[in-house]
Order: C-alpha cells, then structure tokens, then sequence
C-alpha cells in the first residue's frame, strides 16, 4: 500500500510536466531533452519522416468502379417465340448489326397489309384533294379522306415499329458482356427482357467521389493516374472529364467523371475496381506539410515528436488545413525538420530513440 502512495505522485507529476515541457522553445530543448533522459533506459527505433515544403493538394486518392464509354442494356421490345440468335459473349458488333430475331411472320403479314391500306388510302386522297380544289368535292368528303389518310398511315407507323422489334440490333458499335441462358433458339422472349448488356470499350471512365476540400482544388481537364487493383503492372494517364457543381442526392461527396482512351489492352474489363490519384494543378500555396498521424494531442494542444541529441523532444505546434494523411503545419515545423512517427502512445519527452527514416 506503501509503494502505491509513493508511485501515484510521481505518475501524476509527470502527466502534468508533459505539456509545459512541450510548450518550451526550441532554443530551451536542449535542456528539456536531458531534464527528462533516463540514463538506463535502451534506445527505441522510431520511424521518422521529413517536413516538407510544398503544395497542400498534392495528389488526391479516390476509388471506383471502371465502366466503358457506353454501356447499356438492349431491352426486347416484343414478345415472342426466338427464331435466331447471331450473338454470343465477347463478340464485337457494329451499330445496326442484327443480334436476334423473334417469330415474325405475323407481323410481316400485317406490315404488308397496313402498307396496302395505306397506299390505297393515299391514292384516293390524292384523288378527293384534286377535286376539292376545282370544286367537283365537298369540304367534309375532304376532310373524312384526310382522316382517313390518316389513320392508314398511323397504322402502318405502328405495324412497320411491331415489325421492326422483331429484329432486335445492336444500339452502338461495342463488346457482347452477357448472353442469359434463356436466350436460345425455341425459347419464348417476354418484351421488356434484358436480350444482352453491350460495352463500348474504345475509351473507359470511372465515376469517383471526393470531399468538400478537395473538390475546390479539381477542375476539368486536370491530370490523374488510375491504377487498376487486378493489374498492378497497369498505370493509366487519364483526364478529368466532369466536375459536379453540387454534391450528390445522399449529401457530403462530390461526384467528378475521370476518363481515358483504350489503349488496346484488353486486359482492362468494364467493372474492375481501381484507385485514382487526381492530379490537381491548382494544388494550393506552399505549406509546410507532414503526415497527419505524426500529431498528438494533449490537453486541448497539438504536439509533434521531434529527435534532438538523440532523444524525443515534444513540440507544440499549430496545424492548419488536414486531408486524409496530410496536414499543413501553420507554425512550429520547419522544412526538414524530423518527424516521430511511430510509437507516439508510449512516447515521452527525453526518451532516447534511434531514427528510421521512411523518406
């Protein structure tokens, strides 16, 4: 019980001493740091980093899902039982290029007599407008020949749509992604069925979404590099295609459009996941600027670990700005100074430590 009553006052007074310590000059951290040495105590390896001079915003990392330029899926329109199939997975077509047709002799049947009607009913209009302007027919046979006309025509506009859906084509030139086991010949195919999903590889993009700060340094045009997570030898230039003016419906993000030609590798699928390193050239003022995670804070105030004569020295510093890892130091860092990385919970003013740099 004894030992504990000793113990606690010392505890105690060494929590108190650590930020006054800290608050001291650098002209006084000499004799801060051998103040609290501990002569038999052995030299911690720390890892260190350097403060550096240099733009805020100096790559901004977001992740994402690659797509093509064009992607969609080619609904069927009509119902019927499926004559022929031209298609199969990995095929490239051309816009226009016949993928499917469904059972169409019915509908061929009456495009060809709508086409008929229509052509009669035009005959006989043309016939009715002749007589009507040298006055041999009256305003109301006029009129119920051009509603007719009209009709003619409208029905085979609908009947020529029916034919036409019967033969479903390619919508732009792409790459077949999927094919449904279902879609065979013999099968019924019910309208609204998604026939196939087609990608346009000739250039990919990937929507990412990035924080407040960062958006204010993003514009068109900036440079970025993806790098794709299935192919760690792949590093892609791409551009900054779109910037959101707002955020998005679920609030706190901003979405931007990242894209690039297809160099022709063919490695690269529509739906791998990537990271991007935007590249913004409005970067920001240079700033003195370290890892944000080399900051303790203590009683309200931030700190850094600092090495002198081979010891840990605790510095009150002001820090400003802070995006993921990276904070702006607005003073109490210099450029070049080294910084504490590792062991920052255990830490303590005096503690003898060995450097590792990391950079």
């Amino acid at each position: 019980m004894t030992k504990k009553l000793i113990l606690m006052p010392f505890l105690i007074l060494l929590f108190i001493l650590f930020p006054a310590s800290c608050s001291r000059s650098r002209e006084d951290a000499g004799t801060s740091a051998s103040q609290w040495s501990v002569a038999d105590k052995p030299a911690v390896a720390v890892e260190t980093v350097t403060a550096r001079s240099e733009a805020f915003v100096k790559g901004i990392e977001a992740s994402g899902i690659l797509e093509g330029k064009r992607e969609a899926d080619v609904i069927a329109e009509t119902s019927g039982i499926i004559r022929e199939v031209h298609f199969e997975i990995g095929d490239y077509v051309e816009m226009g290029d016949l993928l499917l047709t469904v059972e169409n002799s019915l509908a061929k049947s009456s495009l060809d007599y709508s086409f008929q009607e229509y052509k009669t009913a035009r005959l006989e209009f043309e016939a009715v407008e002749k007589s009507y302007k040298t006055g041999g027919t009256s305003l109301v046979a006029y009129n119920q020949s051009r509603t007719k006309l009209e009709g003619a025509r409208l029905r085979y506009e609908q009947a020529e749509d029916a034919y036409e859906n019967t033969r479903i084509t390619a919508p732009f030139s792409g790459y077949i992604s999927s094919r449904d086991s279902t879609v065979t010949p013999g099968s019924y195919l019910n309208s609204g069925f998604a026939v196939t999903h087609l990608v346009d590889t000739s250039s990919f993009q990937v929507r990412l979404y990035v924080g407040e700060d960062a958006v204010t340094r993003i514009a068109q045009g900036d440079r970025a590099l993806v790098y794709i997570n299935a192919l760690p030898d792949v590093e892609i230039e791409a551009e900054v295609k779109a910037v959101s003016p707002g955020s998005g419906r679920s609030g706190g993000s901003f979405p931007l459009v990242v894209e690039w030609k297809n160099r022709n590798d063919k490695r690269v699928k529509s739906g791998m996941s990537v990271r991007v390193v935007l590249q913004p050239e409005n970067g920001g003022d240079q700033q003195v600027i370290i890892p944000a995670s080399a900051i303790v804070y203590r009683n309200g105030l931030a700190y850094i670990f600092t090495i002198r004569e081979n010891a840990a020295e605790a510095v009150q510093i002001t820090p400003g700005r802070i995006l993921g890892n990276r904070a702006a130091i607005e003073n109490g860092v210099s450029p070049g100074d080294t910084v504490i990385l590792s062991g920052l919970n255990s830490l303590a003013p005096g503690d003898p430590v060995m450097a590792a740099p990391l950079d």
